[in-house]
C-alpha cells in the first residue's frame, strides 16, 4: 500500500509543480499594488489636515505630481513616501512623518502566533506590517515562519520576489543558520549575508524573508542540533542570535530631516535609507507549538495571539498558552533571558457581531484578564475574500464595483482600529485615535441593539 501512496504523492507533486508555473506567471504579470490614494487619504496617512497638505503641495516644486483620475489627483505608495521625506525635511519634529528608529533605540520584534489555523493570523500580521508603512513610513521586516507561505503571498510580485519562492530562496531556516556546513553543525552568517536574505517588496522600505516547503526543514534541523548539542549554543537561541547579529551590523544612520537637499528629496539617499535598517520585525508563525517556533518566541520582544472566539477555540488557546508557558519556565530556570519584555496581547478575530457566544467570550476575557486582551478586534467580513482572490490585502486592493468598495472600506476602518490599538501598546503616544473611535461606535451600537 505504501507504494500506492508514494506514487500518488509523486504524481500529485508533479501536477502541483506544473500548476505553480501558471500561478507564478499570473503573479508576475499582475501589478502587485493596484490601489492609489487621494490627497485627502494621503493627508490622513500623514496625520495632517487636507488644507495643510494642499498648501504644502502648492508651495513645494518637488511635491509629487500624482495622476488625475477624473477631477481627483491620486498618488502611489512611492509618492506617499516621497511626501513623507519632503515634509520631514522642514519639520520641527521630523520623526512625526518618518517614525524611524533612532540610533541606540531597541529593535522591536513582534510575533503573531497561534496553535490553531484559520484564526486570520497571517492576514493580521500582513495588514499590521502594511499599516506601519502607510501611516508611519516605518521600515518593516516580515519573516514568514509558516511553510504554508500565506503571508509570503501578500508580498509576491515585488522587485525582490517576482514569483513564488522555491527551495533555492533563502528562508528563516537559512537566516537562523540551522543548516550544517562542512566545518560546523550550524552557520553563524555575518550581518551582510543575513541582510541579503531580506527581499525587497512593492512596499517602500518593507522587506520579506519568505517561506516555502523547505521552511518545514527547520524542525528537522532543530531536532538534529538538540541531539548533537553543539557547544556554546542553546537550541532556542538560533534565530535570536541571528537577529542580534543583523541588528548590530545595521544600525540606524540616516535621520528623517537629512533627506532633503535644496528643497528637493534626494531620492538616492531616500532609497538607501529605506534599506539601511529596519524599524520593526514582524514574524508570522506556523500554527503549531514546536521547537522551531519556540526559537521565534525567544527572539521576540512582543507576542500577539490572534484567536477566534468559539468555545472549542478557547480550549485550543488554553492548551497553546499552557504549553508555551511550560517551555518558557523550563528555559528561564536554566538561563535568564529577556523574553517578550514589550507589550503582549490576545487579539480576538473573525468575531461575528450578532453571535452571542463570540461576544460573551470576549466579555469574559475582558473581565478576567483585561490588560491582556485587546478590546478592539477583527469582525468577520466577506469583503476580504475579494482581495484575497487576487493575492492582495485590503490596503492594496482596488474594488471594481461600488458594492465591493463599501465593504472593503468598512474592513479597512476595522483594520485601522485594530492596528491603532496594537500601535498604542507597542509605541504609546503614536496611536491615531482610530481604536477609540471604533470602540465608541461599536459598543454604542451594541448597547442600542440590546435595548
Amino acid at each position: 500500500m505504501s507504494g500506492n501512496l508514494e506514487q500518488f504523492l509523486t504524481d500529485l507533486s508533479r501536477g502541483l509543480e506544473r500548476t505553480m508555473v501558471a500561478v507564478n506567471k499570473e503573479l508576475t504579470l499582475r501589478h502587485r499594488i493596484q490601489r492609489t490614494w487621494s490627497m485627502r487619504q494621503c493627508a490622513r496617512f500623514l496625520n495632517v489636515s487636507i488644507q495643510y497638505l494642499t498648501k504644502f503641495a502648492n508651495a513645494n516644486d518637488d511635491f509629487p505630481a500624482g495622476e488625475y483620475v477624473g477631477r481627483e489627483r491620486v498618488f502611489t505608495l512611492n509618492e506617499l513616501m516621497h511626501m513623507r521625506a519632503l515634509l520631514a525635511g522642514s519639520a520641527k519634529r521630523p520623526y512625526d512623518y518618518l517614525a524611524w528608529r533612532k540610533p541606540g533605540s531597541p529593535l522591536p520584534v513582534v510575533s503573531f502566533a497561534s496553535q490553531k489555523g484559520g484564526t486570520a493570523k497571517s492576514l493580521t500580521a500582513a495588514h499590521f506590517a502594511q499599516y506601519l508603512s502607510l501611516h508611519y513610513g516605518m521600515r518593516v521586516g516580515v519573516m514568514d515562519a509558516d511553510p504554508q507561505s500565506t503571508i509570503t503571498l501578500y508580498f509576491v510580485g515585488g522587485e525582490g520576489l517576482p514569483a513564488m519562492p522555491d527551495e533555492n530562496t533563502a528562508s528563516m531556516v537559512d537566516f537562523a543558520g540551522l543548516f550544517a556546513t562542512e566545518d560546523a553543525p550550524f552557520s553563524d552568517h555575518d550581518a551582510e549575508t543575513l541582510d541579503s536574505f531580506l527581499l525587497k517588496t512593492s512596499w517602500p522600505g518593507l522587506r520579506l524573508l519568505p517561506a516555502h516547503g523547505e521552511t518545514s526543514e527547520g524542525e528537522i534541523q532543530i531536532a538534529r542540533l538538540v541531539r548533537e548539542a553543539p557547544a556554546g549554543k542553546s537550541f532556542y537561541r538560533y534565530l535570536r542570535d541571528a537577529i542580534e547579529r543583523w541588528r548590530d551590523g545595521h544600525t540606524p544612520k540616516t535621520r528623517p530631516n537629512e533627506l532633503v537637499v535644496d528643497g528637493a528629496v534626494d531620492t538616492n539617499k531616500l532609497d538607501q535609507a529605506l534599506t539601511e535598517t529596519l524599524d520593526c520585525i514582524i514574524i508570522d508563525y506556523q500554527p503549531a507549538l514546536t521547537l522551531f517556533q519556540l526559537n521565534n518566541v525567544i527572539a521576540s520582544t512582543s507576542l500577539i495571539i490572534p484567536q477566534t472566539m468559539k468555545g472549542f477555540d478557547i480550549a485550543t488557546l488554553s492548551t497553546f498558552v499552557t504549553g508555551l508557558l511550560g517551555m518558557l519556565q523550563h528555559i528561564l530556570s536554566h538561563e535568564r533571558l529577556d523574553i517578550g519584555s514589550g507589550a503582549n496581547m490576545l487579539l480576538p478575530t473573525i468575531v461575528q457581531r450578532n453571535n452571542e457566544q463570540d461576544l460573551k467570550q470576549i466579555s469574559n476575557l475582558l473581565e478576567h484578564c483585561p490588560t491582556e486582551v485587546l478590546p478592539v478586534f477583527y469582525l468577520r467580513s466577506d469583503s476580504i475574500a475579494n482581495a484575497s482572490d487576487v493575492y492582495q490585502s485590503v490596503y492594496e486592493y482596488e474594488p471594481d464595483t461600488p458594492g465591493k468598495r463599501k465593504g472593503i472600506n468598512r474592513f479597512i476602518a476595522n483594520a485601522d482600529a485594530v492596528n491603532d490599538a496594537i500601535v498604542g501598546r507597542l509605541w504609546p503616544g503614536l496611536e491615531r485615535g482610530y481604536a477609540n473611535a471604533w470602540m465608541d461606535e461599536f459598543y454604542e451600537d451594541d448597547e442600542v441593539d440590546k435595548s
